[in-house]
């Protein structure tokens, strides 16, 4: 299918595109929606595994409980995007702008997400076990429980970031300042 009907598929039926991603498994790796206009939708519980999101609008969408592993998000613009609960496991998420947006309790396992702006961003109870968050923007954020062990933080901006009972066991955080940060 080409992206405009992918576009047009996804904007009108999520139950209908889960559907045909389950039936086609093989075409998953090959989905193209790459810069597409996706904001303020509902796509609570949508499979986008594996598909290419890059430079896509998502402000303001809902992808609770969504599918995103291995999905390509680089230079999307999720401004206040709710991903609560989603699975976004080993996908990238390069230089995109997460700003406000709530990642709670998300599986966030093995993600890359460098130079991507998450301030203001609530990630309680995430799970960033040995995610690449190089040079990552992750001031005002709200990392309460977040698991953070063996993550590479390498140049992160923490600045008055709350890691109230983050694990940061093996955490790589050279030049990270965290003076400025709330930790008990």
């Amino acid at each position: 299918m080409s992206k405009e009907v992918n576009w047009k598929l996804l904007k009108r039926d999520i139950d209908k595109w889960n559907q045909l991603r389950q039936l086609n498994p093989e075409n998953n790796q090959k989905i193209d929606l790459s810069g597409v206009n996706l904001s303020n939708m509902n796509l609570e519980k949508v499979n986008l595994s594996h598909c290419n999101l890059s430079n896509a609008n998502l402000i303001g969408s809902s992808l609770r409980f969504a599918d995103l592993r291995g999905t390509i998000l680089s230079q999307c613009n999720l401004i206040g995007v709710n991903l609560r609960l989603a699975n976004l496991r080993e996908s990238y998420i390069i230089q995109a702008n997460l700003n406000r947006a709530n990642l709670s309790e998300a599986n966030m396992i093995g993600c890359t997400l460098n130079e991507s702006n998450l301030s203001y961003a609530n990630l309680y109870e995430t799970e960033l076990m040995g995610a690449y968050l190089y040079k990552t923007n992750l001031s005002h954020a709200q990392l309460v429980n977040t698991h953070l062990a063996k993550a590479y933080l390498v140049g992160a901006n923490l600045d008055n970031a709350t890691l109230n009972n983050a694990d940061l066991r093996w955490a790589n955080l050279s030049q990270v300042d965290l003076s400025k940060t709330v930790m008990v």
